[in-house]
């Protein structure tokens, strides 16, 4: 008598939609399986690059503030702030910048109380110019959120007005720092003298 096989038969191939389902593949049309394989090869690299990108650009930015705080180091002290250098040549050049990202506390509702009053005293008229520049400042944008460069702009106003001087220091006492971020910019010097940027877009890494 002929022995049984138990042998299963192989399991057809599947791949994973969008949903989750395992999808046979010889059901799935040969242009969406081309198409597969595309995108998958290139976000493995695309991926892959990114990784690579964002390590080195760690390095870079190690031996840079390395560099700063041997310079500072030599007069006893820690660097701080922005910089700008360049090889000796002149041939390239690296810029440090530092930008804050600040918000507004409770003063800045204390601020704009003084400033009404300042538009009320003043006579009807007083410069329209600026009493459409205050107002324009403390307007909102369609998220509800205040222009923060109008509001710090009004402080370079040279207004001898005591409720204003009283308003401007509301504003000073107002602003907080929340947030610090580095951006580093690399610039090659062509043939005209002028340096051109080398993008690389690190600041979205």
């Amino acid at each position: 008598m002929g022995k049984k096989t138990t042998d299963k038969p192989p399991l057809e191939r599947t791949k994973i939609d969008s949903q989750g389902r395992a999808i046979p593949v010889s059901v799935i049309r040969p242009e969406m399986l081309k198409q597969d394989s595309v995108v998958n090869r290139t976000l493995d690299r695309v991926i892959r690059l990114h990784n690579r990108i964002k390590a080195d650009k760690l390095k870079l930015y190690d031996e840079i503030q390395d560099y700063l705080e041997y310079i500072a180091k030599q007069s006893d002290l820690t660097w701080k702030g922005n910089a700008g250098f360049t090889s000796f040549d002149g041939k390239y050049k690296i810029e440090i910048r530092f930008k804050e990202r600040i918000e507004f506390g409770l003063e800045l509702q204390l601020a704009k109380q003084k400033i009404d009053e300042c538009l009320k005293d003043w006579s009807a008229d007083s410069n329209a110019n600026l009493r459409a520049i205050i107002n324009e400042a403390f307007q909102v944008d369609k998220k509800g959120e205040i222009a923060k460069h109008r509001i710090l702009a009004l402080r370079k106003y040279n207004i001898k007005d005591i409720k204003w001087k009283e308003a401007m220091e509301l504003i000073d006492k107002a602003i907080r720092v929340v947030s610090t971020k580095q951006y580093v910019s690399f610039y090659e010097r062509d043939e005209q003298g002028e340096y051109k940027m080398i993008v690389l877009n690190f600041t979205a890494l």
